[in-house]
């Protein structure tokens, strides 16, 4: 993934892995992109419920999905509807899977072992 010499010490000191968003983090995301987008019968905490395991680029990319859905409906739509929005999350997945998450897990943890000794 990276190579060696970038991660020899002084060139990162830290490994931080962030993880997925939880429900609470999701919920703030959604807000922040569907800011001034009209939405109609939609619920933006059942989406954060429905989203598990998306990040942030997948949230923005199902809010523009839903946005682009509702406008192949009609041109004229004025709103975005929980329709397109359950449309848009069956066609966006999530970028970042389980394998990912313990990949990136294991791959700190090598980097912790081969540079930070306990003491």
């Amino acid at each position: 993934m990276v190579d060696p010499a970038l991660l020899r010490p002084g060139r990162f000191d830290r490994i931080i892995l962030t993880g997925v968003p939880d429900e609470n983090a999701r919920l703030a995301i959604f807000k922040i992109h569907t800011k001034g987008m009209p939405l109609k019968d939609v619920n933006i905490k059942d989406l954060a419920k429905k989203t598990e395991g998306y990040v942030g680029s997948d949230i923005e990319a199902v809010c523009r999905e839903a946005a682009i859905l509702s406008l192949r409906a009609d041109i004229k739509a004025k709103e975005v509807t929980k329709k397109e929005f359950s449309a848009a999350v069956k066609k966006v997945p999530p970028s970042v899977n389980p394998d990912i998450v313990r990949a990136y897990a294991a791959f700190k943890d090598s980097m912790k072992s081969a540079y930070i000794k306990d003491k």
